[in-house]
């Protein structure tokens, strides 16, 4: 008869329990808790807006002209040479809000130039001649001072006269129903070289304290080319040329 084998007692290992399977979802992951960490909330720093005081505008200076031209007296100088007397005057005003003008050789074709929101055109007429030859035998032909030379005056602020070239596609300097824009050229005994300033100026400018200007102002091209023209050494403060517009 077999002897039976003791079967050796079952003992469940200590600190060691059963670890239940555990099972997942497809594409699910396990739940892991973390420990809890307590984040510091970042400090508060304070900031401070520095209100300064208003800014005072600075004072536009106040232009005294004393004694001016009327409008419609003529100045009277000479070229830079002294061959040639020459008589320049500024005459009437208007204003303008816009103007019509022909670009290049288009003919019909006009366009519209419009004053900037809140801004006029002020159009001044100056005349311009060689009332004489001083001396013989010298060219009879002087070249008149660019636009330039003449500067508007208002309320202590300067303005500059526009050119042709400001307007797109302007070539002949014609305004339609006002006239020709002044431009520097030559100009003979008896001829004229007359023609109308345009300022472009705020709407407030009122013609009644408004000034033009002269300083006769050349190209520095024409001393190549031996043009008889105004002097160039024109001291301006203390030969301004000065007509009030009213």
């Amino acid at each position: 008869m077999p002897i039976p084998v003791p079967v050796p007692a079952q003992v469940e290992p200590q600190g060691i329990g059963i670890q239940p399977e555990v099972t997942f979802e497809q594409d699910s992951q396990p739940e892991v808790s973390l420990p809890s960490t307590t984040v510091a909330p970042e400090p508060v720093v304070a900031t401070f807006t520095e209100t300064l005081p208003p800014e005072t505008p600075s004072p536009v200076p106040t232009i005294v002209f004393r004694n001016p031209f009327p409008r419609g007296t003529a100045y009277a100088y000479t070229d830079n040479e002294n061959f040639h007397a020459i008589s320049v005057a500024v005459q009437g005003t208007q204003m303008r809000t816009g103007f019509y003008y022909a670009p290049g050789d288009t003919g019909s074709q006009v366009i519209r130039e419009e004053a900037a929101e809140g801004e006029k055109f002020l159009m001044v007429g100056v005349d311009f001649y060689m009332t004489g030859i001083k001396k013989e035998g010298k060219s009879s032909q002087f070249m008149t001072p660019i636009a330039g030379s003449f500067q508007l005056v208002h309320d202590g602020i300067s303005y500059g006269a526009l050119n042709a070239s400001d307007f797109p596609g302007m070539s002949d300097y014609y305004i339609r129903d006002v006239g020709s824009m002044y431009r520097d050229r030559f100009i003979t005994k008896d001829d004229d070289g007359s023609g109308i300033l345009i300022y472009e100026v705020p709407l407030s400018v009122d013609t009644a304290d408004a000034y033009v200007t002269f300083c006769p102002t050349n190209l520095d091209s024409w001393a190549l080319y031996n043009y008889f023209r105004s002097p160039d050494e024109w001291d301006c403060a203390k030969n301004l040329v000065v007509w009030a517009l009213k």
